[in-house]
C-alpha cells in the first residue's frame, strides 16, 4: 500500500503541474459532453466503489474521444484509495497517448513497473504504441524486458521499426517472430507491406500476398488497401489492379490508393476512368483524389481537361481547400496562362505562404516580373512570412527586371531568416549576379555554398555563357565531373550555349556527341539550338540549314 500511495503522490505532483484537476472541474469538463452519464460522478461512485466500475468508465470516455476526463477520473480513482488493475492501465496509457503528454506517459510507466504490470502484454504494447514516435531505445528496452511475446507485440514492434525507417530491422523481426513459432495475422502484414513498398523487395510482397490468401484475413480490406499500395509503389500497376478488382468490398481508401497508384506508374488517363467507376459505387472524391486528377492534366498536357477538373472542383466545393486552389492556380501557370491562374488565387479564402508563392512563381517564370515583385508586396501587408520558394521566385524576377537594390535586400533578408543553406536559393542568387555582370559576386556566393548540386553547377555555367566566358564555363563543367556529378539535360543546354557564345566549335561537336553517347541524354531542341547558333555565328548558313533538316 506504501508503493501505491507513493505513486499516487508523483501522479499528482506532475499532473498539478500541467493543470490544475479538482474533482468539481472533472465535474464541469465531463458536463459539457454532448453526453451526460451521472449527475454527480462522486456520489455515483461512493454507491459503486468496485474497482470495474471505475475502470469501465474510463475506457468508456477513452472510446467516446473524451481522453482529458478519462484520465480525471482516474485521478479521482486513485484519490479514493482504489488500486487499478492493468486493463486501467491500458486505458489510461492510451488517454495518455491522445492528448500526447509525454511528461506524464514517464511517471505512468514508473506506476506499471511499481505495480508489475509491466509483464502484461497488452499494457507494454500500448507503452510501445506511445514511445514509437518519441524513444525507440525505450521501445527495445519494452520488448525485449517481455518473456512471452504474442502476435499482437510483434506486429506492434514490426510497426515501429517501419514507421522509424528501420526496415532490415523489421524484415529480422518478421523472421525471429515466426522462428519463434508465431504465425503473423493481418495486422502483421498490413505492418510489414509499407516496408517492402519503400525498400523494393517486391519477393517479399509477394510472398505475404500469398500467404494471406492461404488464411482467412486475404478478405480485409486493409490489407488489400496495403497490397494494392505496395504493388503500386514497387511499379506493377496491373498487379495493384487485380487486387482493386477482386476486392469484395472497396472502401474510400482502395480508391484513394488505386487513383494515386495511376499517377505513380504514369497512367494519367486511367485516372478518369477509375473516378468514373468509383462514382458507379456511391463513392465521392476526396481532396487527396482532386489533387491527383490535377497532376493527371498536367501529365495529359491537356488544358480542356484541366478546365473540366476545375468546373468539378467548383461544383464539388473543393475550392475551399487550400491545397487544391494552389494546385489549380499551379496547373493553369504551367499552361501559361496567368489570367486563370490569378482568378483561381483571387478566389482562395484564406491564402497561406504556399498559396502566395505559387502566385509569385507563376509570374516570375511567365515573364511578368513586376507582378511577382508587387504580389510579394502585397503578401507583406498581409504579414505572411516569405519561404525559401517566395526568395527563389523573387530572385528570378530581379534577374529579369535588372533590379540590383531589390535583389541585394533579398539576399539580405534570406541571411536573416537562415535560408543560406537551400541550393536552390543560393543558385537563383548565383544567376542574379551573373546576369547583372558582377561574376565575381557570382563566384563567391557560389563558394559558399557548402553542398554543391547539379543546380548550383548548372547556375554558374549557364552564368559564365552569359558573359561570353566560354572557357571558364569548360572549366567549371570539368569540375562538376570531377566532384562525381552526373550532368543533365539542362547542363548540357548551358554548356553548349556557353561555348557556341564563344565560338568553341570543337568543344560544342564534342559535348554534343558525348551528351548522348556517355551520357544517354537525347538531345532536345534546347541543344539542336546551340549548334545551329555556332554554325550561324560562324557563318556556316548552309550546315546550318541541313542540320535542322536532319533533326
Amino acid at each position: 500500500m506504501l508503493c501505491f500511495s507513493r505513486c499516487a503522490r508523483n501522479l499528482f505532483v506532475v499532473s498539478s503541474k500541467r493543470k490544475d484537476y479538482t474533482i468539481r472541474s472533472m465535474v464541469d469538463a465531463t458536463s459539457t459532453k454532448k453526453r451526460v452519464y451521472f449527475e454527480d460522478p462522486v456520489e455515483f461512485y461512493a454507491q459503486r466503489e468496485d474497482v470495474i466500475s471505475w475502470t469501465s468508465k474510463i475506457t468508456n470516455l477513452v472510446r467516446t474521444g473524451q481522453p482529458e476526463s478519462a484520465f480525471g477520473f482516474f485521478k479521482m480513482m486513485f484519490s479514493n484509495g482504489h488500486r487499478p488493475n492493468y486493463v486501467t492501465m491500458l486505458s489510461v496509457i492510451r488517454a495518455i497517448d491522445a492528448l500526447s503528454w509525454d511528461s506524464m506517459i514517464e511517471v505512468m510507466h514508473g506506476v506499471v513497473i511499481k505495480m508489475g504490470f509491466e509483464s502484461e502484454v497488452a499494457v507494454s504494447t500500448a507503452l510501445l504504441g506511445f514511445y514509437s514516435i518519441r524513444d525507440i531505445e525505450t521501445v527495445w528496452k519494452l520488448f525485449n524486458q517481455i518473456p512471452s511475446k504474442d502476435v499482437v507485440l510483434w506486429s506492434a514492434i514490426i510497426s515501429v521499426c517501419v514507421k522509424n525507417g528501420q526496415y532490415n530491422e523489421a524484415f529480422d523481426l518478421l523472421r525471429e517472430m515466426q522462428d519463434q513459432g508465431v504465425q503473423p495475422n493481418q495486422v502483421t502484414i498490413v505492418s510489414i507491406l509499407p516496408a517492402c513498398a519503400d525498400f523494393g523487395v517486391l519477393s517479399l510482397g509477394k510472398e505475404l500476398h500469398a500467404f494471406s490468401m492461404r488464411r482467412d484475413f486475404y478478405s480485409m480490406v486493409d490489407l488489400q488497401n496495403s497490397l494494392m499500395d505496395m504493388y503500386s509503389k514497387c511499379r506493377k500497376f496491373e498487379a495493384s489492379i487485380r487486387v482493386l478488382k477482386l476486392m469484395r468490398k472497396k472502401d474510400a481508401v482502395s480508391w484513394k490508393i488505386i487513383t494515386h497508384a495511376c499517377i505513380q506508374n504514369n497512367c494519367p488517363s486511367k485516372v478518369f476512368k477509375i473516378f468514373s467507376r468509383m462514382r458507379s459505387f456511391g463513392f465521392e472524391l476526396s481532396e487527396t483524389m482532386m489533387l491527383d486528377m490535377i497532376s493527371a492534366v498536367l501529365l495529359l498536357d491537356e488544358l480542356l481537361l484541366g478546365l473540366a477538373v476545375h468546373c468539378y472542383a467548383l461544383k464539388g466545393g473543393f475550392l475551399c481547400f487550400i491545397l487544391v486552389g494552389t494546385e489549380l492556380l499551379q496547373m493553369y501557370a504551367k499552361f501559361g496562362d496567368l489570367r486563370l491562374a490569378k482568378l483561381v488565387f483571387d478566389g482562395l479564402v484564406d491564402k497561406d505562404i504556399i498559396a502566395w508563392s505559387a502566385m509569385i512563381s507563376a509570374y516570375s517564370h511567365g515573364e511578368d516580373p513586376l507582378n511577382a515583385i508587387q504580389t510579394f508586396k502585397m503578401m507583406q501587408s498581409t504579414n505572411e512570412k516569405p519561404n525559401e520558394r517566395t526568395f527563389v521566385s523573387l530572385m528570378d524576377a530581379c534577374s529579369s527586371l535588372g533590379a540590383k537594390e531589390l535583389g541585394e535586400t533579398i539576399q539580405a533578408h534570406t541571411i536573416k531568416c537562415g535560408y543560406t543553406s537551400n541550393t536552390h536559393l543560393m543558385s537563383a542568387l548565383v544567376g542574379f549576379y551573373c546576369k547583372l555582370g558582377r561574376i565575381k559576386l557570382g563566384e563567391h556566393v557560389f563558394d559558399e555554398i557548402s553542398r554543391k548540386d547539379v543546380i548550383c553547377w548548372n547556375a554558374l555555367i549557364k552564368g559564365y555563357g552569359l558573359n561570353g566566358c566560354g572557357n571558364k564555363a569548360l572549366n567549371t563543367f570539368s569540375d562538376m565531373l570531377s566532384y562525381g556529378l552526373k550532368p543533365n539535360g539542362v547542363v548540357f543546354a548551358s554548356l553548349l550555349s556557353a561555348c557556341a557564345q564563344c565560338g568553341l566549335e570543337k568543344e560544342v561537336r564534342m559535348w554534343f556527341r558525348s551528351m548522348n553517347d556517355e551520357y544517354g541524354i537525347t538531345p532536345t531542341m534546347a541543344h539542336y539550338a546551340c549548334i545551329v547558333d555556332l554554325l550561324v555565328r560562324q557563318g556556316k548558313i548552309r550546315e546550318a540549314v541541313e542540320f535542322v533538316k536532319k533533326c
